[in-house]
């Protein structure tokens, strides 16, 4: 007995729920890929705040600093001075294990722009008396360089996700009271961005619960709560 073939209706029946599969499966899958890349993000956030922990414990319970204040102190920017800690050895200059480094843990996957730093440090453990004072309307005010002088660990921002077209490795926080844009790329991943706590954890969150003051402010480690 002959085989029939499809009808050209038939065969467009089959297009058609072919198609529709696909609008419902391409979102959810395109939505899959997301979440996969921010819990990678929130994972390598949490490697480089542990890291910096220990290389706290190692100094002092001094914080490393950035490039908006490593040069004047002659110590290496917070990126380099993390390489023991999280690859082998400490950082001899550019090479494999630099850009393995930088590439991987230093890099989220969400993140399109070629050649940046993905984190940036809060630069608030790293501002001077008169600094903060400008900030807090005084002449001088307390400042922020060790572990032990924050106050709420669990609540103070240590690392965000830059959004800056520039080279920053850090997130000039203190001057959004005086006028500054936001440098954080508050919505990489959806709504939210993620967040290293100076306790060592990371967490996705919306910019605004961390940073509307005068009530919100999880980037002054004098005022987070």
């Amino acid at each position: 007995m002959p085989r029939r073939g499809f009808t050209l209706i038939e065969l467009l029946v089959v297009i058609g729920i072919i198609a529709a599969l696909l609008g419902i499966l391409l979102p959810t899958l395109s939505a899959v890929r997301q979440t996969a890349r921010s819990t990678r993000c929130l994972s390598q956030m949490r490697q480089v705040a542990l890291a910096t922990l220990m290389y706290a414990g190692d100094h002092q319970g001094q914080f490393p600093r950035s490039s908006h204040s490593a040069l004047a102190f002659r110590v290496m920017p917070w990126g380099y001075a993390l390489h023991p800690y999280l690859a082998h050895g400490p950082y001899t200059g550019p090479g494999a294990s630099w850009d393995a480094l930088f590439n991987g843990i230093f890099r989220c996957p969400s993140d399109e722009r070629p050649g940046k730093w993905s984190y940036g440090k809060n630069v608030w453990f790293e501002l001077g008396p008169a600094e903060t004072g400008e900030i807090d309307g005084a002449a001088t005010a307390p400042v922020y360089p060790r572990l032990s002088s924050v106050r709420r660990p669990s609540a103070t921002i240590l690392f965000a996700e830059l959004g800056s077209g520039s080279m920053a490795d850090h997130v000039m926080a203190h001057f959004w009271y005086l006028g500054g844009a936001p440098e954080v790329d508050a919505k990489r991943h959806g709504r939210t961005s993620n967040y290293a706590f100076v306790d060592g954890h990371a967490e996705p969150r919306e910019f605004s619960t961390t940073f509307q003051p005068p009530g919100t402010d999880l980037w002054h480690p004098g005022r987070a709560k």
